[in-house]
């Protein structure tokens, strides 16, 4: 379904202070322009350069249709209320699973609790980085400015651009630097699947090729070796280690002896080189899988030798292969711990706080294209053996269960870094986030919708729209007629949204403004850069190919749309208070009103500036194309003589000359 677009052509904005519905990034409009909730993408044109917010859209069935509610704050950031603005309904992505980093004045407890309870962060709308240095994104939770740590899709790859937190993604927070000391029992998967070479290798010129690739086995020696290298060269943290392979059966490979190990870089410890010896000796055999039984060994090793203040992780490194979930036929069946991984885990996490860190081996991506290499290889076309199939939906279930830390897929260097991090901090998994449940609007709707929008009398409006068609008509031959008189196009073409505004008559500041940029738009930006602005060089306009046209386009009545756009859209608050500018826009309402100043909502007034501005554009277009049209001078007429200090252009207009000075710098 194809969404509307907003504008303050089509738009009435209102903003809203205090808590309520609107706030942060969310807006609020009618059910009627916008039947469901989405995201949307608000672009506001800065000095110099467009600024654009993702923003949460919520429609509330109370508000009139051409109301807009944004919160203050935003409003103000965005220069809304002067700036030209407009907003784009877009889809944004759902994350799988999003991690967030801890403020610093909160425990990781108190950290956790605020963000399980939150009902705003369903549906909550941002954009993540494409990590080339973009800004921290921060979601403000229960008061508390959290930082958005990771975004991934269901593979474990990032995920960047526009997003919004489903209600099933997966949410954690990170508290780093929780823990001083940490116990580890990694669970190495030894399995006849992890013999598979599915990994590309991204060692060979520090880059990715496909036809270069490592077994699974070797991907996770790798990312041990750099999780060894990395704990060594923190001061200060005590590592305990186990390490610990598994088939059908398990074994302790670290410490040499049945229990865990300090890991240290003191003078003459070996226990840095035993650990990296024990890694050696890793390979993978031809057995199936026991997680269940690897779990419970893990279990034991930490609530026998594990240091009581210490977190305790199980790092379980697997490629899944070959899982299958108990069958609903077995579901009456009473089942040991070893033969369930899934209990096992939960019970070792309810009854002796024990995480898991799941890393999955590979994906089926990455399998997918090694077996079709390898049918290729054998000019074979066969489907590939479940045994080698890897699936991380136990590691999935596993995580959730038992505080659902990372849970990282992928090839070397997604484990390196994983491994890298471990012991950095603490991950604790939130789930799912609660409820979505919006707190009600902080304005009263009838209150919104009792100032309405002023109506236009329909015979007033065609009056306009006939005399705004005729100024387009003279802009559109002047664009023709440009052309083989001067040899290049006067005016470049305009966009049809910025025509389309110059239709819309005003009925208060906010649409007057608009009006304005797009007239300034069409009339000044896209006029060639040789006649934009006044020069006083009488050799310069001499050199025109039409020096004639210099009188109609400096004397002041395009000037008047330029210099009006950058005092009411570009000039900072504490400048418009200056009695010069006061002076210089008083004296141009004057002239087209008969008033100093227009009220906000004064449709009248602004009606009239609207009609004077664009009869100085309408007289001031008859006279360059009257100019393009003329037949060059020695062909019947004399040529006209050239703008300078000697020969000044009369004013085409009754204001006073030192305004129309002014306004033709552009103020």
């Amino acid at each position: 379904m194809s969404l509307p677009g907003f504008a303050p052509d089509n738009t009435r904005l209102i903003t809203a202070t205090g808590q309520g519905l609107v706030a942060g990034n969310r807006l609020a409009l009618s059910v009627r322009r916008l039947p469901a909730e989405t995201a949307g993408v608000l672009l506001a044109r800065g000095v110099g350069s467009d600024r654009s917010v993702a923003v949460r859209l919520v429609p509330v069935p109370q508000l009139p249709e051409d109301v807009l509610v944004v919160p203050e704050q935003l409003a103000l950031e965005y220069g809304l209320a002067e700036a030209p603005w407009k907003l784009r309904p877009v889809e944004a992505a759902v994350p799988a699973t999003v991690e967030l980093e801890s403020p610093a004045e909160l425990s990781l407890d108190e950290a956790t609790r605020r963000v399980q309870n939150s009902t705003l962060l369903s549906g909550h709308v941002f954009v993540h980085g494409d990590g080339q240095g973009h800004a921290d994104e921060w979601i403000d939770v229960d008061g508390h400015p959290f930082r958005v740590r990771s975004v991934a899709d269901r593979s474990g790859q990032a995920l960047n651009g526009l997003v919004s937190i489903g209600a099933q993604t997966r949410i954690s927070v990170f508290a780093p630097g929780v823990r001083s000391a940490v116990d580890i029992v990694v669970l190495a998967d030894c399995s006849g699947s992890m013999g598979a070479n599915d990994i590309p290798d991204a060692r060979e010129g520090f880059r990715i090729r496909r036809d270069l690739r490592v077994t699974r086995m070797e991907a996770l020696k790798r990312a041990l070796r750099t999780m060894i290298d990395a704990r060594a060269q923190v001061d200060g943290l005590v590592t305990r280690f186990a390490l610990v392979r598994f088939d059908l059966t398990t074994q302790v490979l670290f410490p040499g002896r049945d229990g865990m190990a300090e890991v240290t870089t003191a003078s003459g410890d070996r226990s840095l080189e035993q650990l990296r010896g024990a890694v050696t000796l890793l390979k993978h055999g031809d057995q199936p899988t026991d997680i269940g039984k690897a779990l419970h060994r893990a279990g034991e090793l930490l609530y026998r030798h594990g240091v009581p203040d210490n977190d305790k992780l199980i790092v379980l490194v697997s490629d899944g292969a070959h899982w299958a979930p108990m069958s609903e036929d077995r579901s009456g069946e009473s089942v040991v711990g070893t033969e369930d991984p899934v209990s096992t885990m939960e019970e070792l996490h309810t009854e002796l706080g024990i995480r898991l860190h799941a890393v999955g081996i590979s994906d089926q991506t990455l399998f997918g294209r090694w077996w079709e290499d390898y049918c290729k290889q054998q000019k074979v076309r066969v489907e590939p053996p479940q045994h080698l199939v890897p699936n991380h939906e136990l590691l999935q279930q596993l995580a959730d269960v038992a505080g659902g830390d990372r849970h990282r897929i992928g090839g070397v260097e997604v484990l390196e870094e994983y491994f890298a991090e471990l012991g950095s901090g603490v991950v604790r998994s939130v789930g799912s986030p609660a409820q979505r449940r919006l707190p009600t609007l902080q304005l009263d709707p009838g209150a919104v919708a009792a100032p309405g929008r002023p109506m236009v009398d329909p015979s007033r409006r065609e009056r306009w729209e006939a005399r705004v068609e005729t100024v387009l008509g003279l802009y559109s031959e002047i664009c023709a007629a440009s052309v083989p008189r001067l040899g290049y196009a006067l005016f470049d073409a305009a966009p049809p949204v910025d025509l389309q505004r110059l239709r819309r008559i005003t009925v208060s500041h906010m649409d007057f403004t608009a009006w304005l940029a797009a007239a300034d738009k069409v009339f000044h930006e896209r006029i060639h850069t040789s006649v934009r602005f006044p020069r006083q060089d009488p050799k310069y306009v001499a050199k025109l190919p039409l020096p004639a046209l210099a009188e109609p386009l400096w004397d002041g009545r395009l000037g008047e749309v330029h210099g009006l756009r950058n005092f009411f859209l570009h000039t900072p608050e504490h400048e418009k208070r200056t009695e010069e500018k006061n002076r210089q826009v008083g004296e141009v309402l004057l002239k087209h009103t008969g008033m100093y100043a227009v009220g906000e909502e004064d449709a009248e007034g602004w009606q009239r500036l609207q009609g004077g501005l664009l009869g100085n554009l309408e007289g001031m277009l008859s006279e360059v194309l009257e100019l393009l049209i003329s037949p060059p001078p020695g062909q019947g007429e004399p040529a006209p003589s050239p703008v300078g200090p000697a020969a000044p252009a009369a004013p085409a207009s009754s204001a006073p000359a030192g305004v129309l000075g002014v306004v033709q710098q552009g103020w």
